[in-house]
């Protein structure tokens, strides 16, 4: 469950982030970094994947699993409730991940901020590196 929740909140993180970083096409490293790691956008972004967790879970899963049958060529979904939910097929913990995940995003956002961070320092390093590479070899 622990899993399944780090890596939805993680997944959320970088798919929510994306689009609200990109209002400016022409937006430098370090105002997205600064905008990953606003708490308000941790917020909003928290929130969308919050919601659409809930939306995911609630999805009927009869369309999905006809669709498996028709791609396996047999009856895939054998025993699956034709009204069952996706939160049905994962358990009664599939509840809580929605709110795990709005809850990890902002900690993720903040070290997704840092780590972009680190790698904007060492982006003249590595292009010198780059440079140097031709008279190495």
């Amino acid at each position: 469950m622990r899993r399944l929740t780090f890596a939805a909140a993680a997944l959320a993180a970088v798919s929510f982030a994306t689009p609200v970083l990109a209002q400016d096409d022409a937006a430098a490293p370090s105002q997205v970094m600064a905008q990953m790691a606003d708490p308000a956008t941790q917020a909003q972004v928290a929130l969308m994947a919050q919601a659409l967790g809930e939306i995911l879970l609630d999805m009927p899963v009869a369309p999905l699993l006809d669709a498996m049958d028709q791609m396996a060529g047999e009856d895939v979904a054998t025993g699956v409730d034709p009204d069952a939910r996706v939160a049905d097929l994962v358990g009664p913990e599939a509840r809580d991940v929605p709110a795990q995940m709005a809850q990890r995003i902002p900690a993720m956002m903040g070290a997704m901020a840092a780590l972009a961070g680190a790698f904007e320092q060492l982006a003249p390093q590595l292009r010198a590196a780059a440079e140097n590479l031709p008279r190495r070899q």
